[in-house]
């Protein structure tokens, strides 16, 4: 992989960890309102944002055989 990429996806990494941390003692340690709440909407929703992004960049940089792996069970060719 090449080193930028490496880096980018390293750090899409870490603000997931850093964005599921704040959402987790959000939700922990302050009593429900409405903004906090529509806060945590929003940083759940950057979460999933996040690993889908993550996701997507893993299953096009995997090679051939992991792909194969990837997709068992999941439609053609099964076997």
């Amino acid at each position: 992989m090449h080193p930028l990429m490496e880096h980018i996806m390293n750090d899409t990494i870490y603000e997931i960890n850093k964005l599921q941390k704040i959402t987790d003692s959000i939700s922990k340690n302050i009593s429900w309102n409405l903004h906090v709440a529509s806060v945590l909407s929003e940083l759940r929703e950057l979460i999933n944002e996040k690993q889908k992004q993550l996701s997507k960049f893993e299953i096009d940089n995997m090679s051939y055989e992991q792909y194969e792996e990837h997709m068992k069970g999941r439609g053609f060719n099964d076997r």
